[in-house]
């Protein structure tokens, strides 16, 4: 059975639709269809069954679908004492804007140079849908902050401990002061995502102070945020990855406050039952140095 045949049922399962992978893979639709064709007449029993456009995975095609798994594994191991400079294939992270911009960018063009004939597809997304799409083997690998993951189903390939800091504009009242706990979280905030660890550290904290956070923006959007705090729309509480660059530059300052020291970590999953290939093993080398 060939590789590129079983890497199309593959792509075809994980998308539902054989229209969408032909496109994602550079084919006609026709190809992939003779080569899911293909596929089950040496096996012998169907894969998908087609209904109108949607086509989805027979009981006996998803038992399959782990056999296929592992036979392109194999195949990738096979190959994995290749020069990085030869390698080819299609590497898919997820990460999050806030890592994107503090920290990925500078990275990409250097694993570029290394592996100048790998395609990266960077999908961009909050914590949940990038964990989900992980799960869905739509991504290789997820690059994001959180807790430490306690998730057994993947696997932490490297993690980093982040501060999170309160931030103001360089006209805020508070900027170049020590506040106390009320003072801070009695204040008007932008805040992330109700989803993200950034919100769920802040409300945390208003409870333990017998306080509710009042009159904030939410915005999915740690980039927004920066530039909002600093137009004095409110305070902010962001990684301090993300607001380094406008701290040193004097656009935000950070607040001193009467709050226990806020900490979690950057990391890099994948999924547990996935072999890491040279590709994602170079990604996590050059995050982790």
């Amino acid at each position: 059975m060939e590789i590129r045949n079983l890497e199309t049922f593959i792509r075809v399962a994980e998308l539902g639709s054989v229209t969408k992978a032909a496109q994602e893979m550079g084919f006609v639709q026709s190809t992939v269809s003779m080569q899911l064709r293909q596929m089950e007449e040496e096996l012998g029993y169907p894969l998908f069954d087609r209904i109108g456009k949607r086509v989805s995975l027979t009981a006996l095609g998803g038992e399959f679908l782990q056999s296929a798994y592992e036979m392109v594994n194999i195949m990738d191991r096979a190959v994995a004492k290749k020069d990085s400079a030869d390698l080819q294939g299609t590497l898919r992270i997820g990460v999050l804007e806030s890592l994107l911009f503090s920290k990925l960018l500078d990275v990409l063009p250097q694993f570029k140079q290394r592996f100048p004939k790998v395609e990266l597809r960077l999908k961009m997304g909050q914590t949940e849908e990038l964990i989900r799409q992980l799960k869905q083997n739509q991504l290789d690998l997820v690059y994001l902050s959180a807790d430490l993951n306690t998730d057994r189903e993947l696997s932490c390939c490297c993690h980093r401990q982040e501060k999170i800091v309160f931030i103001c504009s360089p006209e805020h009242r508070f900027a170049g002061k020590r506040v106390s706990a009320t003072e801070l979280l009695g204040e008007s905030f932008v805040v992330t995502e109700r989803t993200g660890v950034c919100y769920g550290r802040l409300q945390t904290l208003a409870a333990q102070n017998n306080m509710v956070l009042r009159d904030f923006v939410e915005v999915d959007s740690t980039i927004a945020i920066t530039e909002l705090v600093r137009k004095g729309m409110g305070i902010g509480f962001l990684p301090e990855y993300s607001v380094e660059k406008h701290v040193t530059e004097g656009l935000l300052k950070k607040i001193s406050a009467d709050v226990p020291a806020q900490t979690y970590y950057s990391q890099i999953l994948c999924h547990k039952k996935r072999w890491l290939s040279p590709l994602m093993t170079g990604f996590v080398e050059m995050i982790n140095i």
